[in-house]
């Protein structure tokens, strides 16, 4: 049993999106998911008996976390493409490397960054 709950949450922190709607999407629902587990398991231990409202309250604040947490992550990972980006060179004529067509970005244009 410990085995698949490690599995189960080794496979959650590997998940991953490309745009930003998924990522909301997934930092909302792990979010609320991860709030709701925690506000029934603080209450557990203390010996209490949950309500829906303690669980929902719970489950909200982990979705506004795991909202936040999603969105910044998402745009540090959008500027880090960018800055790598910048360094790359840009083919044309579409052939496989090695290709005679290969002209390095210009980075001197006007009007770039």
């Amino acid at each position: 049993m410990k085995k698949s709950k490690f599995a189960v949450i080794l496979l959650l922190l590997f998940c991953s999106c490309s745009t930003l709607n998924q990522s909301l999407q997934l930092g909302v629902g792990l979010g609320t998911v991860s709030g709701a587990v925690a506000a029934y398991s603080g209450y557990s231990a203390g010996g209490q008996s949950p309500n829906l409202e303690t669980i929902a309250i719970g489950a909200g604040i982990g979705a506004v976390i795991g909202l936040a947490t999603s969105y910044f992550t998402h745009q540090s990972v959008t500027e880090d493409r960018k800055s790598c980006e910048a360094d790359q060179i840009e083919m044309h004529f579409g052939d496989l490397p090695p290709s005679p067509f290969v002209i390095p970005k210009n980075l001197n244009k006007k009007g770039s960054r």
